[in-house]
């Protein structure tokens, strides 16, 4: 949380003032107008928000002055203001909008660290789809729980037009968008067929063929998975189908017959996504793979013979270099498919990531080989590392994720002064021990240093057998360790030395070398006494020396990932009454349908974010990619109709609400029927197809105007 963004503070810099400025006053405005009435300007008068008093001034010869009142809005909870002019309604919808977002990106942000913590967890996927549809579900839940009687029918009607929006915005413009973000040549389809050679080289080819090819002939490409999520996307459709026709035909219980089946359809889902774990590990993958760069740079520059940036913050070629001649084992100037996958297990074996390898190597290799050829050289290395540190470095620095920890740990170890800290021998012994007692098991039973374990540690180093170590001896040792920074292993020698040579001799006796362990062993267990098992207290040790190094690569604390849920629902919570009020009063006051307000303005504005990342979000991906953005959608979309419809449903039966709602379950139905029919047997999604999923955005809002009237 102490991280918070200029903007967030900025948000609530404005939640404040606008508190702040909410004071009960009136105003007199002067009219003319023929009447002998008078008021004494006290009564009638409201406890809360009074009504504006116009002064009357009439025209008759006899100057007489009324006082009339006009009854304002009311603003929800007593200080969360409230505007009827036009003015007043976009600069809250603006407002509030943000606020939803701010609420709603918590709510992300929470629910992802939460669902990485939780890892493989049976329960994970679960929490973590609940969390994600909270913000939707919230305003429909606020709409008619807030709401009074006579208010709740028009009020629920506005959230439901907002969620229906959402689904249809996720459906045709995003996933439209991402067709065309991603597209790369479809399975079994030849090149593209290139333009004829013309002297105007600013001339474009715009043969109809041409065009045509490119429409069927790129797109994306689509593993099995996916097409089964889209198949429990067609199957989250029947609770809705049940309210409609059981409501058009006039069952009695209708809307508790499709709260039953919608309950009973929201309780299988569940289900089946503890039955089948894939769907929980595709969701992990996409929200790993977001981290790869960051990952793979933070943990390259701890196999790195340097910085990765200089002490100017700029790429430090000299370091890929480094990087790239370790990985070309076989020295012939390029990283081979299988060089690579060495490099990236080398790479992501020292943090438990669970980055899928094929992934990463896939990513990589697509967007490092820029002549396609299978291959990586020297130049497309260091080209693909700068691209990517600078395009890590600008998101890091326009967030508050891991990534900006983990690019701040980099430019924080690449100052010497913060360098020269870690050689001294206090921070390296802590790491060594814990390496060393993970491979040796150099502590008894009882909690002691294991002599004699030290001495065949000694052994296996003491290559002529002399009974002391000298200096290259202790190197091949210092060299297997892993400090997770990039350290001078000339100077981690002369530290190591300067601790364990007590004669003064430049080398290390066995004597001195078993004293030295014995020494620092006995350190570390005595560190913590409230530790009593040896090996998590030599762990504590080296937690408590390298806990800042580290600490970017963990993920977060449970207690501080809850709050930004429990923030996020309370932000949501709190503001949408208020923005669905403000929303309402704007659509009066400025004369435009309610219908094109719920289901098209306030959508947009609160899917503004993530239409915008799918357009930054520009490049070709790899199959294993693409396959993981649509997963997540299809995924996200089934629980959002289940849970959305059922909280509709709890809501018009509990508050004995009028079924009114046909056009946004209808609304729904559609293009979810539509995508899932055609992505549940395909394995590619050609251009075309996004093109058309786009056009259809319009036609869905004119289809709900029809089916609204």
């Amino acid at each position: 949380m102490s991280n918070m963004t200029s903007s967030q503070g900025i948000g609530l810099s404005f939640i404040m003032l606008m508190i702040i400025g909410m004071v009960n006053g009136r105003w007199l405005e002067v009219d003319n107008l023929s009447t002998s009435m008078i008021s004494d300007g006290l009564h009638d008068q409201a406890l809360e928000n009074p009504p504006n008093l116009h002064m009357v001034v009439s025209n008759s010869s006899e100057s007489t002055i009324t006082l009339y009142a006009e009854k304002r809005c009311q603003s929800i909870y007593g200080f969360l203001p409230c505007g009827d002019t036009i003015q007043e309604g976009v600069f809250l919808m603006l407002m509030y909008t943000y606020l939803m977002m701010l609420g709603e990106e918590w709510i992300h942000k929470g629910s992802e660290a939460l669902f990485v913590l939780l890892g493989d967890k049976a329960i994970g996927a679960s929490v973590f789809r609940v969390l994600m549809a909270l913000p939707r579900i919230v305003i429909v839940i606020v709409s008619g729980v807030l709401a009074t009687a006579s208010d709740a029918q028009n009020q629920v009607a506005f959230g439901v037009g907002m969620y229906a929006g959402s689904t249809v915005i996720t459906l045709t413009l995003i996933w439209g968008f991402r067709i065309i973000l991603s597209r790369d040549k479809l399975r079994g389809k030849e090149s593209t067929p290139e333009c004829e050679h013309q002297q105007d080289s600013t001339t474009k080819c715009f043969s109809l063929n041409q065009i045509v090819s490119v429409l069927n002939d790129t797109g994306v490409n689509i593993d099995d998975e996916t097409g089964s999520l889209a198949v429990i996307m067609l199957l989250s459709m029947i609770p809705f189908a049940t309210v409609q026709l059981a409501t058009l035909m006039k069952i009695p219980g209708s809307i508790l017959l499709g709260l039953i089946v919608s309950s009973a359809s929201l309780l299988l889902c569940f289900a089946h996504q503890l039955w089948n774990p894939w769907i929980q590990a595709r969701s992990l993958a996409y929200l790993k793979q977001e981290h790869l760069r960051a990952r793979f740079f933070y943990h390259v520059q701890r196999l790195a013979e340097d910085d990765l940036i200089d002490e100017h913050g700029k790429p430090n070629l000299k370091a890929f270099e480094s990087i790239f001649t370790r990985a070309d084992t076989d020295n012939d100037g390029h990283i081979s498919e299988d060089e690579l996958e060495h490099l990236i297990q080398e790479v992501f074996a020292l943090e438990k990531d669970q980055i899928s390898k094929e992934y990463a190597n896939a990513e990589i290799l697509t967007h490092f080989d820029s002549d396609k050829s299978g291959k990586i050289n020297l130049s497309e290395f260091k080209k693909g590392c700068t691209k990517w540190l600078e395009k890590w470095k600008n998101v890091a620095n326009n967030s508050d994720t891991v990534s900006k920890n983990l690019w701040k740990q980099v430019e924080k170890v690449a100052i010497k002064s913060k360098r020269a800290n870690l050689t001294k021998i206090e921070k390296i012994m802590p790491r060594i021990l814990k390496q060393v007692l993970e491979k040796h098991q150099l502590v008894t039973e009882d909690g002691k240093a294991d002599r004699k374990k030290i001495e065949g540690l000694f052994s296996k180093y003491d290559e002529d057998s002399n009974q002391e170590i000298q200096r290259k001896e202790l190197q091949q040792f210092i060299e297997t360790l892993h400090f997770g920074v990039s350290l001078d292993h000339d100077t981690v020698l002369q530290e190591v030395v300067n601790d364990f040579d007590s004669d003064g001799n430049s080398s290390i006796q066995k004597k001195e070398f078993v004293d030295g362990f014995v020494r620092w062993i006995e350190k570390a267990i005595n560190h913590d006494p409230s530790i009593k098992d040896p090996k998590h207290a030599i762990a504590k040790f080296e937690e408590d020396s390298w806990g800042e190094i580290d600490a970017p690569m963990k993920m977060g604390r449970p207690k501080a990932v809850i709050l930004y849920v429990v923030f996020g629902v309370g932000i949501i919570y709190l503001i949408s009454g208020a923005f669905i009020q403000s929303v309402i009063q704007f659509s009066n006051a400025a004369h435009i349908p309610f219908l094109f307000t719920s289901f098209v303005m306030a959508p947009l504005s609160m899917n503004t974010k993530m239409i915008i990342m799918a357009l930054l979000d520009a490049g070709p991906r790899v199959t294993k990619n693409a396959s993981l953005t649509f997963s997540e959608i299809y995924n996200g979309l089934v629980m959002n109709n289940l849970l959305g419809l059922t909280t509709l449903l709890v809501t018009v039966y509990i508050k004995g609400l009028s079924w009114s709602y046909s056009a946004e379950v209808l609304t729904i139905m559609i293009p979810c029927i539509i995508i899932g029919l055609f992505a549940f047997n395909r394995d590619t999604y050609p251009l075309w197809v996004s093109i058309s999923a786009m056009l259809f955005y319009p036609v869905s809002i004119y289809l709900y105007y029809v089916f609204e009237h």
